[in-house]
C-alpha cells in the first residue's frame, strides 16, 4: 500500500545476514529431483544461479522473518529444533497452523516485533486473509492476491527447478509495491525443494508454502520503519518419472508449476489492528491487545 507522508511504524529489529543461494545448497536441492554428482559441477552450479538470479526482480521490500508450516517438507528436513515457533489460531482450532523459522531474514525482530509475529500470521492466514479480500470493499483491507497462469512443460529438472525459483520469487514480488530486496528472494531460495520422502515413487509431486515477515525501510537509529506486512507464497512441483535419464528416453520430463501469493503492506498500527481484530470476530479467535 502506498506509505502516507508522516506515518512510520514502531519496530525493534536487528541486522543479521540473510541465507543465501550458493552451490552447495543448490546442489541439495538438485539432487532431490534427481541429477546426480556428475552433473552437479561447480561450473553448472554457478551457471544456475547466475541465470536465476538474473531474472530476479529488484525491489525494496526487506524481511523479519521467513518461515513455514511445521508440516511443511522442509521443516521435516531440518536438523535441530527451529529457533522460532509461531501458532495460528483460527475458527474452532486453537492451533490451525504452527510456523517454524527455515532461513535467516534481513533483520531478527527484538521483543516488539516477536509480537506483530502473531498479528501478521492470523492475517495472513490463507483463510483470513482471502475472506479479508473478499470483504475489502466494508473492511478497507488493502491487501493484494497474485494468481499466476500454471507453468506446464518438458523441461529438464534442473530447467524446472530454475522455472520454480523464478516464478516464486515473480509472484511474491509482485504483490508488493515496492518489490520484494533481492537478498530476501534468495533467502527463500535456500530450501524451496526437499526429497521425496518415499524415494520409491517414480514421479516427484510436492508442495509447499513460506511465510515472510515484511519491514521496508527500517532506520535503526530510530527503531521505525516506513511499513511492516507479511507475505504468502505456496507452491507445486510436478514431474513426471523425474529419475528417468537419457539412456532411458530423454532428457526431458513433463512438469507442472503452481504457484500463488498474497501480502498486505501497513504504514502504521491502527489498519493492522482494525484487520486483526475483523478477522479474530469473523473467525472467533480470542484476540490479544493490539498494538503489543
Amino acid at each position: 500500500m502506498p506509505i502516507g507522508p508522516g506515518k512510520k511504524f514502531p519496530i525493534n529489529l536487528k541486522s543479521t545476514t540473510p541465507s543465501a543461494l550458493t552451490p552447495d545448497v543448490l546442489k541439495v536441492q538438485l539432487n532431490a529431483v534427481g541429477l546426480n554428482c556428475n552433473q552437479l559441477t561447480p561450473q553448472f552450479l554457478n551457471t544456475c544461479i547466475t541465470n536465476v538470479s538474473s531474472q530476479l526482480p529488484t525491489g525494496a521490500v526487506q524481511s523479519f522473518h521467513i518461515l513455514a508450516p511445521v508440516n511443511s517438507p522442509t521443516v521435516a528436513a531440518l536438523t535441530g529444533a527451529p529457533r522460532v515457533m509461531l501458532a495460528v489460531a483460527s475458527t474452532n482450532n486453537p492451533q490451525a497452523q504452527t510456523l517454524a523459522q527455515v532461513a535467516d531474514a534481513n533483520w531478527e525482530p527484538g521483543t516488539q516485533a516477536q509480537g506483530l509475529n502473531t498479528y501478521l500470521a492470523i492475517i495472513v492466514y490463507e483463510d483470513h486473509f482471502k475472506w479479508l479480500y473478499n470483504n475489502r470493499g466494508t473492511t478497507g483491507f488493502t491487501g493484494v492476491i497474485d494468481t499466476p497462469t500454471p507453468t506446464e512443460g518438458d523441461y529438464p529438472n534442473a530447467d524446472a527447478i530454475q522455472k520454480l525459483f523464478v516464478q516464486v520469487c515473480l509472484s511474491a514480488s509482485a504483490t508488493v509495491v515496492k518489490g520484494l530486496d533481492q537478498t530476501t528472494m534468495q533467502a527463500i531460495l535456500t530450501n524451496v525443494i526437499q526429497p521425496l520422502q518415499n524415494e520409491n515413487l517414480s514421479n516427484f509431486d510436492q508442495s509447499d508454502s513460506r511465510v515472510i515477515m515484511l519491514v521496508e525501510n527500517y532506520n535503526p537509529s530510530t527503531g521505525y520503519a516506513d511499513g511492516v506486512g507479511v507475505l504468502e507464497v505456496k507452491w507445486r512441483l510436478q514431474i513426471q518419472d523425474y529419475k528417468r535419464k537419457s539412456k532411458d528416453g530423454g532428457d526431458t520430463h513433463h512438469t507442472i508449476l503452481t504457484v500463488q501469493s498474497w501480502s498486505v503492506l501497513y504504514s502504521d498500527t491502527t489498519p493492522m489492528c482494525n484487520d486483526y481484530a475483523a478477522v479474530c470476530k469473523q473467525f472467533n479467535i480470542q484476540p490479544l491487545v493490539c498494538p503489543p
